[in-house]
């Protein structure tokens, strides 16, 4: 089930486009790891996803309904870019206050079963000004969670946390999404943290949607390779296919193929040697997590 679908989603500022036309599906269970660099259009698009922007074109339907759609708004919890706490109150006075202003059943239960959640202690009577990075983002969590969310809405969530702030938050949203099932959008650019719980990317590039990938198939596509260079690349990757019943393998825009399944490199030369196409190079390669998505990303600044 989509839980989030976007189509030629886009928001324009003057005279230029933040998001255009992006198309976006995120299903349930997911940990979506929503990637891009600075000004790429992540955190506008979230603010669509939740309602503080207003879209120049196009749609967005969470669980199906329009983002206007007062019922699916509610089942929606976001944090977007800081949370909006009162640094003179405590934890649990922010929380109540909110909870309050949502107009809850029960806030005090509530407040309790969050404070619970991302692990901030119920009895913690010192002002959120004195809180340490990590404990403000979890409870900027917290405020997302209040009304029992189905889905939440993450804009860099780890931006700025030290170590074990990244690991507590890291061990929180597992847990949301693993015992309580929340379906989680993370935005973020912290690569090698992302890969630790993302189950689905969305590479997002000028505002526009790059790829979208399962975990599983960027595993794969991350695994070690063996590029090859020919002077005749098209025929080359036919010949080995059929010759060497290749199945994963690809061919890159400029030319080079990638073969990412165990293959003997002096049967791959044999093959090719004795079709009269020369190879112009041929090597082990294995390619990371930061260069793929640095490669569609369109270049090597700071996501």
């Amino acid at each position: 089930m989509a839980v989030i679908q976007t189509v030629g989603l886009s928001k324009r500022y003057k005279d230029r486009w933040a998001v255009d036309g992006l198309n976006l599906q995120v299903e349930q269970g997911d940990i979506y790891g929503f990637i891009g660099q600075n000004g790429a259009g992540k955190s506008t698009t979230l603010k669509l996803l939740c309602g503080l922007a207003k879209p120049t074109q196009g749609e967005a339907l969470i669980f199906g309904k329009p983002i206007r759609d007062s019922v699916a708004r509610r089942r929606v919890g976001a944090l977007i870019e800081q949370p909006g706490l009162y640094p003179d109150l405590s934890g649990r006075e922010n929380l109540r206050l909110y909870a309050v202003l949502l107009g809850l059943d029960s806030p005090e239960r509530q407040v309790e079963a969050v404070l619970k959640t991302v692990g901030l202690s119920s009895k913690e009577k010192k002002p959120v000004c004195h809180y340490s990075m990590g404990m403000k983002q979890r409870l900027g969590v917290g405020l997302a969670l209040l009304g029992g969310p189905d889905l939440l809405l993450l804009d860099e969530p780890i931006n700025g946390l030290d170590p074990e702030g990244i690991r507590e938050m890291r061990e929180l949203l597992l847990r949301l999404n693993r015992e309580q099932g929340l379906t989680i959008l993370i935005s973020s650019h912290i690569l090698g943290e992302l890969s630790k719980i993302a189950t689905r990317y969305g590479v997002i590039r000028a505002g526009r949607m790059a790829e979208q990938i399962a975990a599983a198939e960027l595993e794969q596509k991350c695994a070690d390779y063996l590029l090859l260079r020919a002077d005749q690349p098209q025929k080359a990757a036919a010949l080995l296919e059929q010759a060497l019943r290749l199945t994963r393998w690809e061919m890159r825009p400029e030319g080079e193929i990638r073969i990412y399944e165990t293959t003997d490199a002096k049967a791959v030369g044999q093959t090719l040697a004795q079709a009269g196409i020369a190879v112009e190079e041929m090597s082990l390669r294995r390619q990371d997590l930061e260069d793929y998505f640095l490669e569609r990303m369109g270049g090597a600044d700071r996501v």
